[in-house]
């Protein structure tokens, strides 16, 4: 408050009461010194009549100064007359109080302009906060990797930044204003239908992929996923379509590479394959043949023989060789399921691992339906290995056990058999390739891979393997859903 009058100063200072703290000066000189000094007040009442710059001076100097344009001024006075009221106002006073006045009309006209300097400051805050943030929406936009637009009900371009206007082959001064025919007529008849779609529906459409012509990029052509999105307001009003471009070309040709080296692997292991076996083959035809001729001597039928298990198992090792090079390459192994019966797979494989191991028993008992969409040539290579482990490393008493249980969405095979127990820490590891369980002298060497191939195979199927042992048995439980999903 200025005011030259002590006593004045004093009586509006106990009108206003506890809720206002109030300092007050002598003369305007003194309060724009404190002005510049310190922190700005929230109200400035101001006696018109005051020794050296009076009331208007001083409020025509507040409003010439840009860090106290904006302070509420609240003027006293004894002129009457409206043409120094005008004056006063035309300086720059928001209110004015005549005198001789009442105390509570002076503590309404500063409570108002109180309330009133507190709403403009929460305005310009926001209003601040809301530019801070624009700025860095501008920012973001302008430096955005990825091409976005924004357009309105008819179509037309509100914005569009840098890489959006770069993947079109543009400059961004072509599209503000136009519509969407006028900017990009080669692409207006397919994307008009989607961009009213979304503002119908107020749904959006994502990941739409087409390539974009442009003369700079290799093969002349940009692939791109686009989205699109309504833009609403704050009551929830679509009021356009929002528009996001990324240019995914290096991906794609990174996808095809990946394709084409896949489909490469896959003939170079056929080739492998075919090339491997066929020998093999030929030598297992010869000495099958010899075999059956019985016209060898004991010792050179039994080297024909040798020949002939040698020649299965180096078959044997080539698969499993193919097929972990295939699930190492991320191409999978092989399946091709169809209508199969796992009783019928089980009784078969079983049959062959009778001829071989001939003073062994294996008992096979199953419960329920065993059909389903399967592989059964693969789903016979899984009980092979299952049932050909059991039989190796158990005791040469002993009987191998296989259970199939058909239960309403899936089929449960297990194998058991008694024997010395697999380690927890070798359990771990059962799974992994070349990972063998125990060593035992009557058991042949291998790979390590036929486990590891079963657990592959039952995934392919969407199943799982898994396996326990106790001093009672070791439990291969193998299960299946009926359909690969």
């Amino acid at each position: 408050m200025v005011d030259d009058s002590a006593s004045e100063a004093r009586f509006i200072t106990a009108a206003l009461g506890t809720g206002f703290q109030v300092e007050t000066f002598p003369d305007g000189a003194a309060m724009l010194e404190r002005l510049h000094a310190g922190r700005a007040p929230d109200v400035v009442v101001l006696d018109w009549e005051m020794p050296g710059m009076s009331g208007p001076e001083v409020c025509q100097f507040l409003r010439g100064n840009r860090e106290t344009q904006a302070l509420p001024v609240l003027m006293l006075t004894a002129h009457g007359r409206p043409e120094d009221l005008v004056q006063g106002l035309r300086a720059g006073a928001n209110d004015y109080v005549a005198k001789p006045f009442r105390t509570e009309e002076v503590r309404a006209r500063v409570d108002a302009l109180a309330r009133t300097k507190r709403l403009l400051d929460d305005v310009r805050r926001t209003s601040q906060e809301k530019a801070e943030v624009f700025a860095q929406l501008e920012a973001l936009l302008t430096s955005s990797p990825v091409g976005l637009s924004l357009l309105d009900r008819d179509l037309r371009f509100v914005r569009v930044n840098a890489r959006m206007a770069k993947l079109d082959g543009l400059s961004v001064d072509a599209y503000p204003g136009r519509t969407l025919a006028q900017v990009l007529p080669q692409r207006a008849p397919q994307l008009e239908p989607v961009l009213r779609r979304v503002m119908e529906t107020g749904e959006p459409v994502e990941e739409l992929g087409f390539t974009l012509e442009h003369p700079d990029a290799p093969g002349g052509g940009v692939y791109v996923m686009a989205s699109y999105h309504p833009v609403r307001t704050v009551r929830g009003e679509v009021v356009g379509v929002g528009t996001v471009l990324v240019d995914v070309t290096r991906h794609k040709q990174a996808e095809a590479e990946l394709h084409a080296s896949a489909e490469f692997r896959e003939r170079f292991l056929g080739i492998v394959g075919h090339d491997l076996r066929n020998p093999l083959h030929s030598i297992r035809m010869g000495a099958s043949f010899l075999v059956a001729s019985e016209q060898l001597p004991p010792p050179l039928e039994r080297t024909a023989s040798r020949i002939i298990s040698s020649t299965d198992r180096m078959t044997r090792m080539i698969t499993e060789l193919l097929d972990f090079t295939r699930s190492r390459l991320g191409s999978g192994i092989p399946l091709t399921p169809g209508a199969a019966d796992l009783g019928q797979v089980a009784r078969q494989v079983v049959e062959e691992l009778e001829l071989v191991h001939p003073n062994r028993t294996v008992k096979v008992t199953s419960t329920g339906p065993l059909t389903g969409h399967w592989d059964a040539d693969r789903l016979a290579q899984v009980l092979d290995n299952l049932v050909g482990n059991a039989l190796l490393y158990s005791p040469p008493e002993a009987t191998v056990e296989l259970v199939l249980t058909g239960e309403p969405e899936q089929v449960v095979a297990r194998v058991s058999n008694p024997g010395e127990v697999i380690a927890p820490e070798e359990l771990e590891l059962l799974f992994h390739p070349f990972q063998r369980a125990r060593t035992a002298a009557h058991v042949p060497s291998g790979l390590g891979l036929g486990l590891f191939i079963s657990e592959q195979i039952a995934r392919g199927h969407r199943g799982t393997l898994t396996a326990t042992s106790d001093a009672a048995a070791t439990v291969f439980t193998l299960t299946l859903p009926r359909a690969i999903a």
